[in-house]
């Protein structure tokens, strides 16, 4: 009896090890900008000295989005705000992920409850997502280096 639990455990801990290898290696573990932020406080104002463009995309109420792009879109950092945690989660998991499922390379996931995904579309542009409280960030970029560009930038996420 005792084997056998310790072989369930040890199975447990190997598939928990296996799935956190698969996902992101990103810290999103931030205070999250108030819902009245200023977008001054939540997009750089240049990333690889390409200045913000900003783009207010239409979303049905209650969510709000704002889309910051960098060097003609070769950098973007959207940023959803919902009513709140439980309306983030499931636009998370309702428009997001299907967005993922769609690549061949990806992630997405909801561990510890928190959500995130990341994948590479057939252009080869990258991509993270994630939620934090009632905030949904997801940021792309066109390559590699623009991509690394972008998260080192945003204040809300960290390698």
């Amino acid at each position: 009896m005792i084997k056998a639990k310790l072989l369930l455990l040890s199975i447990g801990l190997l598939l928990l090890t296996g799935l956190s290898a698969c996902g992101p290696n990103f810290n999103t573990d931030f205070e999250p900008p108030p819902p009245d932020a200023k977008l001054d406080d939540v997009f750089p104002a240049k990333i690889n000295e390409w200045q913000r463009v900003l783009n207010r995309p239409d979303i049905n109420p209650p969510y709000r989005a704002v889309v910051a792009s960098y060097g003609d879109g070769r950098i973007t950092i959207n940023a959803i705000l919902a009513p709140d945690k439980v309306a983030a989660d499931k636009y998370f998991k309702e428009a997001i992920v299907p967005n993922f499922d769609k690549m061949k390379n990806h992630f997405r996931g909801n561990i510890n409850g928190k959500w995130s995904a990341s994948g590479t579309d057939d252009n080869g542009r990258k991509w993270y997502a994630w939620v934090n409280q009632s905030w949904i960030f997801m940021i792309s970029g066109s390559d590699g280096k623009n991509f690394k560009s972008a998260i080192a930038a945003f204040k809300y996420v960290e390698e």
